[in-house]
């Protein structure tokens, strides 16, 4: 039952890693999610609730992958909200 609670966490945080905290103009918001996920991670292995073997050190690293994965892609998606605007601002359509 962890295990779930543990994946439908996961996919949460990334979905709102990607549209809400990247989404913006300050990037260090975004940083805020793969940070702290890398700290929890850190600290459940610390306290023995995470057992460091191969499975949990995998399944650590493309968790926080997915995170900076998820960071780079709402720093997109601004990005290209930004130039649309600039774009239809400038009436060059």
């Amino acid at each position: 039952m962890l295990g779930v609670f543990f994946v439908i966490g996961s996919i949460a945080s990334l979905i709102l890693e990607k549209y809400v905290l990247a989404n913006n103009s300050h990037v260090w918001l975004g940083a805020i999610v793969p940070v702290l996920s890398i700290i929890f991670i850190f600290w459940q292995m610390l306290n023995d609730s995470m057992k460091f073997n191969t499975i949990n050190v995998l399944l650590a690293v493309a968790y926080v992958s997915l995170n900076f994965i998820f960071w780079g892609q709402g720093n997109d998606l601004y990005h290209q909200r930004v130039v649309h605007k600039v774009y239809k601002s400038s009436d060059l359509q």
